[in-house]
């Protein structure tokens, strides 16, 4: 993906000034979201170090949420997520936001490659920065820590006011998760989904799509296969009402896909005669008038 303008970050940030509301944070790399408040249920999706997530319900161990950043209602991903996950803090004002741009980046205690290990965040974590850069590391905002940690600065991108507009760059992204494990629901380089994995490549590049294939389907600009450029979301499914699989377009006739037949993670003819029988149309997401229902 391109370089950012790192530079420039350090003059958007406030410091002194107080501290917002306290709000409900994701407080490790990645938190199950179960369809029940219990460990064995369905996982319907994963929350990453740094979302918000809205409290809706207390049973036991666990919490009802919406997960804030991803979107399957206009409040969030639903689910339960376990309380030892969420930290209730105030976050510092600072209007400079970084996200994760590698599979994973390691979170350190000082700014130093032998430092210790403090927390890891995976690709797609959004961050808050706490100080102005020192040269060649990142000074980040973790929920559940009391003091800043440090990451070098090439694992991270400026969270982008305005969408990419090359999908080579999202692909590029995507590409990085090459032989990440399928995992259902999953959302990480530990294992992830379908449509997590496209999720993730495009929120890394400030495009935020809806969190499940079938909702996925029905944004962005239909486009004939003859008409592809990277970064294209393809769909299939046993017809346009069930879309089960996504996939994204690189180019030469090849998408990246999580698949679970496949074992996660890889790439495929987009003529492999498993998946042209049941494709069911392209979607353009980049320069699309909305990719939100």
């Amino acid at each position: 993906m391109k370089i950012w303008k790192y530079a420039a970050l350090s003059l958007a940030i406030t410091f002194g000034a107080g501290a917002e509301p306290s709000k409900n944070f994701v407080k490790v790399e990645v938190a199950d979201v179960r369809s029940l408040p219990k460990d064995g249920s369905e996982q319907v999706t994963q929350a990453l170090l740094g979302d918000e997530v809205q409290l809706l319900e207390s049973k036991g161990d666990w919490f009802k949420v919406f997960v804030r950043p991803q979107y399957r209602t206009d409040k969030g991903y639903p689910g339960w997520l376990r309380k030892d996950c969420v930290v209730k803090q105030a976050a510092p004002v600072s209007e400079a936001q970084v996200v994760v741009s590698v599979p994973e980046a390691l979170l350190r205690e000082k700014p130093d490659p032998k430092a210790k290990v403090l927390q890891r965040a995976g690709l797609g974590s959004q961050l808050a920065l706490a100080a102005p850069y020192q040269e060649g590391w990142l000074s980040l905002w973790v929920p559940g820590l009391n003091q800043p940690v440090f990451a070098p600065t090439r694992q991270f991108a400026a969270a982008p006011t305005v969408p990419v507009s090359d999908g080579r760059d999202i692909v590029e992204t995507a590409a990085q998760l090459k032989g990440t494990p399928y995992l259902w629901g999953g959302m990480s380089w530990k294992g992830i989904d379908c449509s997590g994995f496209t999720y993730t490549a495009y929120r890394v590049h400030g495009v935020t799509l809806p969190r499940d294939a079938d909702q996925q389907f029905l944004v962005g600009t239909p486009v004939e296969l003859s008409e592809l450029k990277p970064g294209d979301l393809l769909f299939f499914g046993d017809s346009d009402k069930e879309i089960s699989h996504v996939g994204m377009y690189m180019w030469d006739g090849k998408f990246i896909h999580a698949s679970g037949s496949l074992g996660g993670v890889t790439v495929t003819k987009v003529e492999h005669p498993k998946y042209s029988a049941i494709f069911q149309g392209a979607r353009r997401m980049l320069g699309a008038e909305k990719t939100l229902p």
